[in-house]
């Protein structure tokens, strides 16, 4: 073993201090603006296609990665806002006034009645004891105070909203020299880190762009068909739908089974029909018809992760979890089938047979 001078020693572990201290400022102050960062980083690899081919047709990187920017807060962003103040506005008045009135409460229970007196005593019972009104003014005030977190400081949202896209434009204008950057700072061989790259992507273009984003057509479509049949706080039952969509073998039927009957036993025998209906055609055809369009030949990933990652993510990180969990799990999972390939035996990759 060769000699190493001490004042290389000493050299060495000063470096690393400092540069230990160094990021751990530089994550200060990245830290109030992580998952914005996270998010468009996100949303850069999903309008990579798009990107690519905008910088073909326009041949100036900066024009293209702004067109691409305004596009998005034009045609995502705006629309998004709205449709979530519109939530916030339904879940208060929810709050406020449809679960204070308990007369359809009242009105559901003798219409099923004699539905519940054929079943066994204990089941009765069981029944009986659900306190329908009080779990939806739970959902309402759920929605109410989650989502309302979004518009709670119009400052911190015109702050992060400014963020979003200036990284993102950023991210579209320059991922290519920040892609090469990644590999020279990485310890792996560059087959090995193009590898990791490419499958971390696609895994995210399958979760994000795949399974999250039928589930969300899914919610559209049903609390579409929620707000014609005129069902009580049809978007936050929507938004609803769409995140139950990601539960293996029910999906969206959670919520909108409970809504069909629930227009069917108040009354509105001719809209429980029409909601039946919708929910067949429209809402329960998007898996195998939109579903394999999107997702396409990519890897199908396990409904329930996907379905724990969103949960989770907006347990742990707000709003953005619904995206930022998912992305944390394509990650995993790209990392487990590199570990799988045999990376830590061999330092390589095996090929695949």
């Amino acid at each position: 073993m060769p000699n190493i001078p001490q004042h290389m020693t000493i050299e060495k572990w000063f470096f690393l201090l400092v540069t230990t201290m160094i990021l751990y400022l530089f994550w200060q102050i990245l830290q109030p603006f992580i998952l914005v960062i996270i998010v468009a980083a996100v949303v850069t690899v999903i309008l990579s296609p798009v990107d690519k081919w905008l910088k073909r047709l326009i041949k100036r990187p900066r024009l293209s990665a702004a067109i691409l920017s305004v596009a998005t807060f034009v045609l995502v962003f705006i629309p998004l806002l709205i449709v979530l103040f519109l939530m916030v506005t339904q879940a208060s008045e929810l709050v406020k006034t449809s679960f204070t009135d308990t007369s359809w409460i009242d009105q559901l229970k003798t219409s099923v009645s004699p539905l519940i007196q054929a079943l066994p005593a204990p089941i009765q019972q069981e029944i009986t004891s659900v306190d329908m009104g009080q779990i939806g003014k739970s959902v309402a005030t759920w929605a109410f105070e989650n989502i309302g977190t979004v518009f709670s400081s119009s400052t911190q949202l015109i702050l992060n909203t400014f963020i979003f896209f200036l990284c993102l434009y950023y991210l579209l204008v320059n991922k290519e020299h920040l892609h090469k950057e990644a590999l020279l700072l990485s310890p792996l061989e560059n087959g090995v880190d193009e590898k990791l790259v490419k499958r971390i992507v696609n895994t995210i273009r399958s979760v994000v762009f795949g399974v999250l984003l039928v589930a969300i057509i899914q919610g559209v479509v049903a609390g579409i068909g929620l707000m014609i049949f005129k069902v009580p706080g049809s978007l936050i039952w929507g938004a609803l739908a769409g995140i139950a969509g990601l539960v293996p073998l029910l999906g969206t039927s959670i919520v909108l089974i409970p809504a069909i009957l629930y227009l069917f036993f108040t009354g509105s025998t001719m809209s429980a029909i029409g909601l039946l209906i919708w929910s067949l055609v429209f809402v329960s055809t998007i898996d195998n018809v939109i579903g394999p369009f999107l997702i396409g030949g990519r890897a199908h990933l396990n409904s329930f992760l996907v379905l724990i990652s969103v949960l989770g993510g907006l347990a742990a990180f707000g709003s953005v979890g619904a995206i930022a969990g998912p992305t944390i799990l394509a990650a995993l999972l790209g990392l487990i089938e590199l570990y799988k390939s045999g990376i830590l035996t061999t330092g390589k990759l095996k090929a695949k047979k």
